[in-house]
């Protein structure tokens, strides 16, 4: 007989319970983060709680809670070595999409990308889900770490990145135990249901941000100088320095 006995998995009772303990300790965090930031718009990591930036951590838990946990590990490895490569080869991809319409002016469509990539795995039938959402990890993943790295407001703060990544982090684990815990049928429609506007979502802003009108700024018109002799405008102030004097 095995001396080895199979691992338990986690209940769903422990898993919720790890889901609230994480969830109520980065909210609290959070709080006073944005305490010290006096609740103004200066906060450190105000970008990271945007629609934008939201709405594809929430799906990348969503899939992630509801993937088989054989495949877990493989999952996360696929999404940190996008970020990773997402972090290393940004310059290339910025180049790639610089000639997009107003791709630079809004973090180079990260934000729909990502939504649209989370999306299309998500929205089918969990048996055909896991062979979709692997290779589609890796590019999520770089996805996401990009928009981290754009949507720096100091431009310089050292703090912001692993206070971003670690909220960003937070989002999608509380939510991946969240979908763990409560795994039944009516939240798998429920998820298929987000993903399908999650997808709509994506294309919407793209496309939004590729039709908006770009507003420059142009110089006022110089008035019309009035035709004097053969220097226009100046003739009055040549006679006065001739000493003649001026005509009318």
């Amino acid at each position: 007989m095995s001396m080895h006995r199979p691992v338990a998995a986690p209940s769903r009772r422990s898993l919720c319970l790890a889901a609230c303990a994480l969830a109520i300790t980065a909210a609290v965090a959070l709080a006073a983060s944005a305490y010290q930031s006096g609740w103004q718009g200066n906060w450190l990591l105000a970008s990271v709680f945007t629609a934008e930036r939201i709405l594809p951590l929430v799906g990348l838990g969503l899939l992630l809670g509801q993937l088989p946990r054989r495949m877990l590990p493989f999952a996360l490895a696929s999404l940190v070595l996008g970020a990773a490569a997402g972090i290393l080869l940004r310059e290339p991809f910025f180049a790639l999409m610089a000639p997009v319409p107003g791709a630079a002016a809004h973090l180079f469509l990260t934000g729909p990308i990502a939504c649209v990539l989370i999306g299309l795995p998500l929205v089918l039938p969990r048996d055909a889900r896991t062979w979709f959402a692997l290779p589609l990890l890796a590019p999520v993943g770089a996805a996401l770490a990009i928009a981290t790295l754009l949507g720096d407001p100091t431009l310089h703060e050292r703090s912001y990145r692993p206070l971003a990544f670690a909220a960003e982090i937070w989002i999608s684990a509380t939510v991946a135990l969240a979908a763990a815990a409560f795994d039944r049928a009516w939240l798998t429609v429920a998820t298929r249901i987000f993903a399908s506007w999650l997808i709509a979502i994506g294309f919407l802003y793209g496309g939004a941000y590729m039709a908006a009108k770009r507003t420059a700024l142009e110089p006022p018109p110089f008035p019309a100088l009035p035709a004097d002799d053969e220097f226009p405008g100046f003739g009055r102030v040549l006679q006065e320095l001739d000493g003649k004097e001026p005509a009318g």
